[in-house]
């Protein structure tokens, strides 16, 4: 058994290709760069998706911005439920637990439920 397990590792590394450390992988997260494709600059979508175009990042940012505006850091929460009571704009909202009122740039006021 233990021999299939090596033979199956070393098998899987002979077939996939190497990853080239000029690509990039194009997710949807859209945290705009703008980068130098065939001598003009280019919009993308983010650092993966120009390295995947083989372009190169010379700001965060769309081009032709003045001034980038930073992106937002994501923050990934977990599915449990630990209600907090958060205040967002003058407004309180019952979010599911601390991590998702926290996300949504809420302060949070209390333990439990809102009433």
């Amino acid at each position: 058994m233990e021999r299939w397990f090596v033979f199956a590792a070393l098998a899987a590394t002979l077939v996939a290709p190497a990853p080239s450390s000029a690509s990039g992988f194009c997710t949807a997260q859209w945290a705009p760069v703008c980068a130098l494709k065939d001598g003009g600059e280019k919009t993308y979508s983010n650092v993966g998706c120009a390295k995947a175009d083989s372009a190169e990042v010379v700001r965060d940012g769309q081009c032709g911005d003045p001034t980038p505006k930073p992106t937002k850091t994501p923050i990934f929460c977990a599915e449990t439920y630990v209600p907090v009571c958060a205040d967002k704009d003058g407004a309180t909202k019952t979010y599911s637990n601390e991590c998702f009122a926290k996300a949504d740039d809420a302060k949070i006021v209390a333990d439990g439920e809102c009433p």
